[in-house]
C-alpha cells in the first residue's frame, strides 16, 4: 500500500469540483429559455431580458418599455396595443412589440387608450 496521490492529481480534483458546482449552478439558472414570469422586488417581470434577441431588446428600449408605469393612468393593461393572458395575471402581449410578453402594470412611449 505505497500508492501516494500526487499533487497533480490533488490540484486537478481541487479544480473539477468548484467547475462543476459552477456548472451545475449556471445550469440551473437557465430557466426554460422562453419568455416567462417571475417575482422580483420591484414586482412580476413577463419576459426574461437574457432570453431575448439584441434586436426584442432594441425594439423595448426604443419605444421605452418599463416593467412598472411612473403613471398609474398609463399602464399596459389599459393600452388598446395590450391582450391580457389567457391564462389571467399581470403579463400579457403587447402588439407594438410584435406580440411580446409585457407588464400590464408597465409602459412605454406607445401607450394609446383603449377606445
Amino acid at each position: 500500500m505505497t500508492d501516494k496521490i500526487s499533487r497533480r492529481a490533488v490540484l486537478l480534483r481541487g479544480l473539477q469540483v468548484p467547475a462543476a458546482g459552477a456548472f451545475l449552478l449556471g445550469l440551473a439558472s437557465c430557466g426554460t429559455g422562453g419568455e416567462h414570469s417571475s417575482t422580483t422586488a420591484g414586482g412580476t417581470v413577463c419576459a426574461d431580458p437574457n432570453a431575448m434577441t439584441d434586436a426584442e431588446q432594441s425594439t423595448r428600449k426604443g419605444v421605452g418599455y418599463t416593467e412598472a408605469s411612473p403613471n398609474p393612468q398609463t399602464v399596459c393593461g389599459g393600452c388598446a396595443f395590450f391582450h391580457p393572458a389567457a391564462t389571467g395575471g399581470q403579463c400579457g402581449t403587447c402588439d407594438v412589440l410584435s406580440g411580446a410578453a409585457v407588464n400590464s402594470h408597465g409602459h412605454c412611449n406607445s401607450w394609446s387608450a383603449k377606445a
